[in-house]
């Protein structure tokens, strides 16, 4: 972390990097790097030139200007670039849902039967992997039956239609029948929502059970506790 921290100050990353590299930052370590990078700068940056070519202008104008003293110029411009990165990063950042929503692969059914006509199921698959949402919705809604997983897979795919009630009545079914598939995605996804609706007071809980198991979830959990 030191190394690439030196990296990113020196200003040695390439663009994928940098973004990579901030997306894993908290805020509390985004301020500490605006004001290293804001020092640093300051010493040597074109701000303090820029500064001083003012002075001078004024002073060539006949105005009567107190020249300032060049440590005050560095001063000046080291916060000016801290007040301008911690800018940047709250104007660049993403919602938390944003950060870390992605949609769930389907790895229920992936493959339709020869030259048979396909099932409903089927094709609400089908329509899913190809990022057909609205189309797998309708194909979920005209099955005689729903399996667990169609709850989740129709959970995900109101999700992407921003109808995030309907994802959470499907989610909760998953996860009160305990399904050992897909439970803890379900989790992670009511969980996500709950952010996505500012409701921090029922997320938490969510994500700190997962954090504290053993799923894919728990890491990526504790990571986003830590940004709460």
């Amino acid at each position: 972390m030191d190394e690439l921290r030196e990296k990113y100050l020196q200003g040695k990353m390439s663009e994928a990097e940098k973004k990579a590299f901030e997306k894993g930052l908290s805020p509390q370590e985004k301020q500490e790097l605006a004001a290293e990078l804001g020092i640093r700068a300051g010493l040597e940056s074109s701000f303090r030139n820029e500064l001083r070519d003012k002075v001078a202008g004024f002073e060539a104008q006949g105005k009567r200007v107190r020249r300032l003293n060049p440590a005050y110029i560095g001063i000046a411009a080291s916060l000016f670039l801290v007040a301008s990165f911690m800018l940047y990063f709250k104007g660049d950042q993403k919602s938390l849902f944003d950060q870390y929503y992605e949609v769930h692969p389907n790895f229920e059914l992936t493959t339709v039967r020869g030259n048979e006509d396909p099932t409903t199921r089927e094709k609400a698959y089908a329509a899913y992997d190809i990022g057909d949402f609205s189309g797998a919705l309708a194909a979920f809604n005209q099955l005689d039956s729903m399996q667990n997983a169609d709850y989740f897979f129709r959970g995900v795919s109101l999700i992407q239609l921003t109808e995030y009630k309907k994802a959470l009545a499907d989610f909760d079914v998953v996860i009160n029948q305990k399904d050992k598939d897909y439970e803890v995605a379900a989790t992670w996804y009511t969980a996500l929502i709950h952010l996505k609706s500012e409701n921090k007071e029922f997320a938490i809980p969510l994500l700190k059970t997962l954090s504290e198991g053993e799923s894919e979830f728990a890491e990526i959990s504790q990571k986003l506790l830590a940004q709460l």
